[in-house]
């Protein structure tokens, strides 16, 4: 792998542990909301998203090319950038917010455009999650990652639709199940390439649903810890 790709993938997991932590440390005084906290956060989950990118275009390229590829490859990017908008508005909410309330209404403005809330917060991040653990599976079938690498991946992946207090672990376990594919994503157990003579190239795989969350959630944006008077909160917690 290029050294940049090395790093992006690296990174990546690693600033959604960070952002985790923050928020961690940002509600142990009941003041999580707009402000430093706040933003260094969200800040922190939007570098990471960004650097997943030729990380998901890495993953993709240990793949043979095809159908499959090309296309678990356009969702999950597609998951990012709903993602990016996201992180994005509730940053941009809080700089124009005074307080949570604040927050809310513009969110709420937000959401309220044709197709935001289906795109932006209901669907759009969870294809992320899911195209990620396609790719990995994929990989996994092809001998380019260890066939632990899909499991660890979607406990981290599930973790956070529990609690997202548990933020921290899931960047963590992420980070450990890409880690073969952060050295290179050699061929495993002495098979060649993935798509050469004896290594079986990559099938198609039945949708991995495990990864989504309810109707809802949204993704990292999951408020069931969080208590609001009114309807259920669109910025991310």
């Amino acid at each position: 792998m290029k050294k940049p790709a090395a790093v992006a993938l690296f990174a990546a997991p690693l600033l959604l542990a960070a952002y985790g932590l923050v928020r961690l440390v940002g509600k142990s005084d009941g003041m999580y909301g707009p402000g430093l906290d706040w933003q260094a956060a969200h800040l922190l989950a939007l570098a990471g998203v960004l650097l997943f990118v030729p990380g998901v275009l890495h993953l993709g390229g240990l793949l043979p090319r095809g159908p499959w590829r090309s296309g678990v490859v356009g969702v999950t990017l597609f998951g990012l950038a709903a993602s990016m908008v996201q992180f994005g508005a509730d940053i941009w909410f809080a700089l124009r917010a005074d307080d949570k309330a604040g927050m809310q209404a513009l969110s709420g403005d937000f959401g309220d455009i044709p197709g935001v809330d289906l795109v932006v917060y209901q669907v759009g991040p969870q294809l992320f999650f899911v195209g990620l653990l396609v790719l990995a599976i994929l990989a996994a079938r092809a001998r380019r990652l260890p066939w632990w690498s899909p499991a660890v991946l979607l406990v981290g992946i599930l973790l956070p639709p529990v609690t997202l207090d548990l933020l921290p672990l899931s960047g963590l376990l992420i980070l450990a199940a890409l880690w073969p594919a952060i050295r290179g994503g050699r061929a495993i157990a002495g098979h060649g390439a993935a798509g050469s003579k004896g290594t079986p190239a990559a099938p198609g795989t039945r949708d991995a649903g495990g990864a989504g969350t309810s109707k809802g959630s949204r993704g990292f944006a999951d408020s069931r810890d969080e208590v609001y008077a009114g309807p259920p909160p669109r910025v991310t917690p």
